[in-house]
């Protein structure tokens, strides 16, 4: 009988109970018989574990390689199987660590932050401490948030595991391993067990300082690493990586008084490695896929926010510039975060049509030699406001200069000032003509000034000749009249450095308005010229021509010069 019920107390059991195991999960089976103390026997696939005799038997990191069937034998007698199945996915929540460190000085407390993307209403977490469990609930002012934030009671013991679960329990959260120290030197690693393939920091801290000169790692039946400062890192890690560390750091607290240096090494900690869980993959034109997913699966996509990532919308497709990555998604489970790819998405800008008044046509000719460009600001479509300007085409002569044209509108309407043109030592020298228009009258303006066109001033067989400035003054405008023009009052022209020669004033008065006629300027009534002492002298002949009946035209003066 005796026998009988211990065949029948004997079992293999996992408390908690794990209804979905994850790749990376840490989970202990327990032999029971009804007593306490004394070994077992394990069995994996009905081969005995020759390692494994305590009567539980913890398996971390869990992979596919731990999925099979478990029993144990206590005094001859084997209990029933116990079937795992690891899934190679992880789950759809996470938990982390929001304030503190995976090693932390014995009662010490942190903050854990879970997170579900589709809510946590009806969610809780869970706390192991060796074989006792409790659940730890969720006070969610809102019940559509999608974060929380919780504090964990005293951690007490070498080890405590967290994890979250929705009512169901077949949705939940990766675990957290939270460990205690009571020395001053920890070893501290990332809280979740390291890829094989990534790479792996261990960190050497001392509680109360930062000023660690110097750190020493040491690996069970390996050679130690020194390095400088607290960080050891190991790239490109396997599963042999994993095992038992410690470090010893060499440091000074800032108020302390003697001068040595203090040294002192941590506890020994596991750290855990696992192959990697199915793992998406993300192309350049931002397609999600998953070759190894087995299932229908839907896609997730998620945007780097400084060090964190945010996702950009259920079954959303990326649509501004930044850097993503993407999973895939089979209902409670899903795969490890894809590579990340930039995006850069350029603003399309609508090309104009012909026509557009708000663009302007820039219209460059080839400059050929001694010519220089013409300028025409006006564009299709658009009324003209402004002047063209002619070609100014470069004689030959290399000492010749060009002197300022400037062009300026009376607000009353009148023609530009026009500096001179001088020309020195040069003989028999030609001055081209200069023509200037008036801008045409700009809507509400009062100016309705006309053109004045000036022929050419010629002189041949005088050196060293200067021609005075040619002064145009507008008429202000009369009172009763139509015209805001007017003919101009002409200043007296000199000629210096030929005796006997005065000329006149030559006065030009306008006549008022014929009535009958459609011409608003007038006709000039002009005085003697006098020529006094030279002979053969032709008196010059003034022509003022009126200009057609245009609004606000000026006179045109024509000047012939002739010296025999």
């Amino acid at each position: 009988m005796t026998s009988g019920r211990e065949l029948l107390l004997l079992a293999v059991s996992m408390p908690p109970h794990l209804k979905s195991i994850f790749t990376g999960d840490l989970f202990y089976l327990y032999c029971k018989d009804g007593s306490s103390g004394g070994t077992a026997t394990w069995y994996f696939n009905n081969t005995a574990l020759q390692k494994e005799q305590n009567r539980t038997m913890k398996i971390a990191p869990a992979g596919s390689k731990n999925s099979g069937s478990y029993k144990c034998e206590i005094n001859g007698h084997k209990s029933d199987e116990f079937l795992v199945h690891v899934l190679e996915y992880v789950p759809t929540a996470s938990l982390t660590i929001a304030t503190g460190q995976p090693v932390m000085r014995k009662y010490s407390k942190v903050l854990l932050e879970i997170e579900n993307e589709t809510g946590l209403d009806g969610w809780s977490c869970i706390v192991t401490r060796g074989d006792k469990t409790m659940a730890v609930y969720l006070k969610l002012v809102d019940k559509s948030a999608t974060s929380f934030v919780f504090e964990t009671s005293a951690l007490i013991v070498p080890e405590t595991i967290y994890w979250c679960v929705k009512k169901n329990e077949t949705y939940r959260s990766n675990q957290v391993i939270l460990r205690t120290t009571e020395k001053e030197v920890t070893l501290e690693m990332d809280p979740f067990p390291a890829i094989v393939g990534e790479t792996l920091t261990l960190t050497c801290l001392v509680w109360g300082t930062n000023d660690i000169s110097k750190s020493v790692f040491y690996k069970h039946n390996s050679a130690p690493v020194s390095v400088k400062g607290s960080n050891y890192k190991i790239t490109e890690i396997t599963e042999s990586t994993g095992g038992d560390y410690k470090c010893e750091a060499t440091y000074r607290y800032k108020a302390q008084t003697i001068e040595a240096s203090h040294k002192y090494d941590s506890d020994v900690q596991e750290v855990l490695v696992y192959a990697s869980p199915v793992r998406a993959v993300l192309s350049d034109s931002m397609q999600c896929s998953c070759p190894t997913c087995s299932g229908p699966m839907t896609y997730s996509f998620y945007k780097q926010n400084g060090k964190s990532w945010k996702m950009v919308g259920q079954d959303q497709q990326p649509g501004s510039s930044g850097t993503y990555h993407c999973r895939a998604v089979l209902d409670y489970m899903r795969t490890l975060p894809s590579n990340s790819v930039h995006l850069d998405i350029y603003e399309e800008v609508q090309m104009r049509q012909t026509g557009d008044p708000k663009y302007e046509t820039l219209n460059v000719a080839r400059v050929k030699e001694g010519e220089y460009d013409t300028i025409q600001p006006e564009t299709e479509g658009r009324k003209k406001t402004g002047c063209t300007y002619e070609a100014l085409k470069k004689q030959d002569n290399k000492e010749e200069v060009y002197h300022t044209l400037g062009e300026n509108v009376a607000s009353e309407g009148g023609d530009g000032g026009y500096e001179a043109l001088k020309k020195e030592g040069i003989q028999k020298a030609e001055y081209e003509t200069l023509k200037t228009k008036s801008v045409e009258k700009k809507p509400g303006t009062r100016s309705e000034g006309g053109d004045g066109g000036y022929e050419a001033l010629k002189k041949e067989g005088i050196q060293k000749a200067e021609y005075e400035t040619l002064k145009t003054k507008s008429v202000e405008k009369k009172p009763g009249t139509r015209s805001e023009g007017g003919d101009g009052g002409y200043e007296a022209l000199k000629k210096e450095g030929i005796q006997k020669a005065e000329y006149e004033t030559l006065k030009t008065k306008s006549v008022e308005k014929k009535p009958g006629t459609g011409s608003e300027g007038g006709d000039g009534g002009y005085e003697a010229l006098k020529k006094e002492g030279i002979q053969k002298a032709e008196y010059e002949t003034l022509k003022t021509k009126q200009a057609e009946g245009r609004p606000g035209a000026l006179s045109q003066l024509e000047i012939v010069a002739e010296i025999n």
